[in-house]
């Protein structure tokens, strides 16, 4: 095989669950992940899984995450949620989309987006675009959902003995974390540190950047990472802003896109 695996079969299954934990933190809360959360079955797998990766800097941010959950509620961390994020607006100062970190142009946000389908396309899954939600192909907690499949899909190749289907699930998931979620994931998280008013989002976030840079380390993947997000507006944005929701097409039409 071209790429070594140098995992066993239960480290991966144990990443595979933090991704998926990761996943459930960072998605807009609702009971459903709210109960998860609270549910201590769950969280002490959880909190095992992470005692077999990092050297116990991961549980001591669980552990602080944990002491941020007490007391927390679905209203709760949704005000916490959207004051970090944003809402129906995306948060400029914070957004949870590679696309803002990608750069201003529009030509390569979309680029970015079309990898993005083409990675999820290529291992059969298929994601019903909502704009006005998380279920976005860039969103943090979908990216996360996706190396949470992948990981896992790459322990059951294992099991079974399937050296293509390893190739295939190791070569994809290291190329994913170098061209997309590895270099956004510090940015994103130092500007939620700043930002969120909610102890949770500031322990999901660190744990987030901290374990995927584990990941990172441990398959040799070293992207061009973004060191802080600057803000910047997506091109397409900036270039609509101040115009009116009513104006007429052929005002519009004299706008420069290219």
């Amino acid at each position: 095989m071209e790429n070594k695996i140098s995992e066993n079969v239960e480290d991966l299954l144990a990443a595979s669950q933090i991704y998926q934990f990761l996943s459930t933190c960072l998605l807009e809360p609702n009971k459903e992940a709210v109960d998860l959360l609270n549910n201590k079955e769950y969280m002490e797998e959880v909190k095992i899984c992470l005692g077999l990766h990092g050297n116990g800097e991961l549980s001591e941010t669980f552990n602080d995450l944990q002491e941020g959950l007490q007391g927390a509620d679905v209203e709760t961390l949704s005000q916490g949620y959207h004051a970090t994020f944003g809402g129906a607006t995306v948060a400029m100062d914070c957004p949870p989309y590679e696309m803002y970190f990608s750069g201003s142009h529009i030509w390569q946000q979309t680029q970015d987006l079309s990898d993005i389908s083409g990675f999820y396309k290529a291992y059969g899954i298929e994601i019903e675009e909502d704009k006005a939600s998380s279920r976005r192909w860039d969103h943090i907690a979908v990216e996360l959902e996706f190396l949470h499949f992948l990981t896992y899909k790459l322990a059951y190749a294992i099991e079974n003995h399937s050296d293509e289907k390893q190739e295939a699930c190791l070569s994809g998931k290291k190329k994913f974390l170098n061209s997309h979620i590895g270099r956004w994931i510090h940015a994103f998280a130092t500007s939620a540190s700043k930002k969120t008013p909610e102890a949770f989002y500031r322990h999901a976030t660190k744990l987030a950047d901290s374990f995927v840079h584990i990941e990172m380390k441990k398959l040799n993947v070293d992207p061009e990472e973004i060191d802080e997000y600057q803000g910047n507006e997506p091109d397409y944005m900036s270039r609509l802003e101040g115009k009116s929701a009513m104006a007429c097409d052929s005002c519009m039409d004299e706008e420069e896109y290219a």
